[in-house]
């Protein structure tokens, strides 16, 4: 019986410069999973020629913009805006967040505002990425359901029962090293270097860019959330995000 090939999933955790994205590469075959690169710096082409050779990949960023949003200014530019519409933290909400943010504040998460927050920057960045890909054959379906599916890595950790806070940035390297050391431990059938296992202390670019790659996988198995019915339109303009729904062990399968 001949052997199945690979699966290959890619994690992207993008920022709006190469300078702080990172990348990596999961390569899954007989049950197992190895971490096959993590790299910092990360400029777009390497970006376009990761995803167009993965299976699927997770990128950490917003591939889409509220409607509702797109909406308002198009309307703010005809000044036809009511007063009334913006009046309240929950009208704002409303026009700010996507249909996937919401569904993720009631699971527990938070994702930021790509209408009003600095993650604007990396999803400028993401839909340069995303036409390219388009432009290469590739189907860049936002919902997920093609080469690329939103992640958010902290939302994947938690549903995990792995650490998801307070591991961002040099000052939490204790933190990081913690979650560095629970995630291996959750996942033996993963085998990572040495050198790669100490970059993901040291980074925690690199780190989610890790769990995007598992997200990928997860959402190769059919183990994410996806949008309901009624959402299915919105989130092909808006983007949704892949939160996983088995377990870290299921991943190996």
């Amino acid at each position: 019986m001949p052997r199945r090939p690979p699966i290959i999933t890619a994690g992207i955790d993008l920022a709006a410069s190469p300078a702080a994205t990172a990348s990596a590469v999961v390569v899954w075959s007989g049950g197992g999973a190895r971490l096959a690169g993590v790299r910092l710096g990360v400029e777009d082409g390497d970006l376009l020629d990761l995803v167009a050779g993965a299976d699927r990949t997770g990128i950490d960023c917003p591939l889409g913009w509220p409607v509702a949003f797109i909406d308002f200014l198009n309307r703010q530019r005809r000044g036809a805006i009511e007063l009334a519409e913006v009046d309240s933290v929950p009208d704002r909400t409303a026009i700010v967040y996507r249909r996937t943010d919401l569904v993720c504040w009631h699971g527990g998460d938070r994702p930021l505002s790509v209408a009003a927050d600095r993650i604007a920057h990396p999803a400028l960045r993401a839909a340069g990425l995303l036409s390219a890909l388009a432009g290469r054959g590739l189907d860049v379906d936002r919902a997920g359901r093609g080469a690329v599916v939103e992640t958010y890595p902290a939302a994947a950790l938690r549903h995990w029962g792995l650490p998801s806070r307070a591991y961002k940035r040099a000052a939490n390297g204790p933190a990081r090293r913690e979650l560095v050391r629970a995630l291996l431990g959750a996942a033996p059938w993963l085998t990572v270097a040495d050198d790669d296992r100490d970059l993901l202390i040291r980074s925690d670019d690199a780190l989610d860019a890790v769990v995007c790659a598992l997200v990928a996988r997860a959402s190769l198995l059919g183990a994410v959330t996806r949008p309901a019915p009624a959402d299915a339109e919105i989130a092909a303009e808006e983007g949704w995000i892949a939160v996983p729904t088995g377990e870290l062990s299921d991943l190996a399968c």
